[in-house]
């Protein structure tokens, strides 16, 4: 377990990302590692694509509601694009933030609706467990890689992971916020 110190700089933290003021706060705490998208824009949007073809076709010989789907697929090629430029993750030495930002037509699951997307989401760097570099089969035929960073905890499922897909340099990416997360853990020990 933590010590009290420990228990009382989370809590500090948590408290600064969750306040209002936690945009303000984002230029004052400096940026290590920034993570890019936009270098894997064309394979994300083929891989997702060539998924959407899989599934429209199973359910074209299934039920026939893949004929809608097929229909569909200009629209859904135009989100994925609005939606991997709007990504952004970026590691501070705090913490690992992961936001995407775009107005105008948005994504609710698949389908659009207008409006504006806002996610942002803050991963304390104590509570991180682990960082995955996942790549499927289909993924390998695209060259796309998912980033999953692993939550500590016994309370916390699986399903609480987080999986951000279209990553570029996912290797550097991950040697990044392990590298902090170790200065981040072993910051009050003495060095040898």
């Amino acid at each position: 377990m933590g010590t009290r110190n420990d228990v009382v700089e989370i809590d500090s933290l948590e408290e600064g990302l969750l306040s209002e003021t936690a945009t303000e706060a984002e230029g004052e705490e400096p940026v290590l590692y920034s993570a890019s998208f936009q270098e894997t824009e064309e394979n994300f949007v083929k891989y997702q694509t060539a998924r959407w073809l899989l599934y429209s076709g199973l359910l074209v010989l299934a039920w026939g509601i893949g004929i809608f789907m097929l229909l569909y697929l200009p629209v859904r090629r135009y989100i994925l694009r609005k939606d991997i430029r709007s990504r952004k993750l970026y590691l501070t030495p705090n913490a690992i933030v992961y936001k995407v930002n775009w107005n105008s037509v948005c994504k609710a699951g698949s389908f659009p609706i207008f409006g504006v997307l806002k996610k942002e989401k803050h991963f304390l760097l104590p509570s991180v467990a682990d960082v995955v570099i996942e790549q499927g089969y289909l993924q390998s035929l695209f060259g796309v890689y998912s980033l999953r960073i692993e939550h500590v905890g016994v309370r916390r499922p699986a399903s609480d992971d987080v999986h951000i897909h279209g990553i570029a340099n996912p290797v550097l990416s991950g040697r990044y916020v392990i590298t902090t997360l170790v200065k981040h853990l072993f910051a009050g020990y003495p060095q040898f």
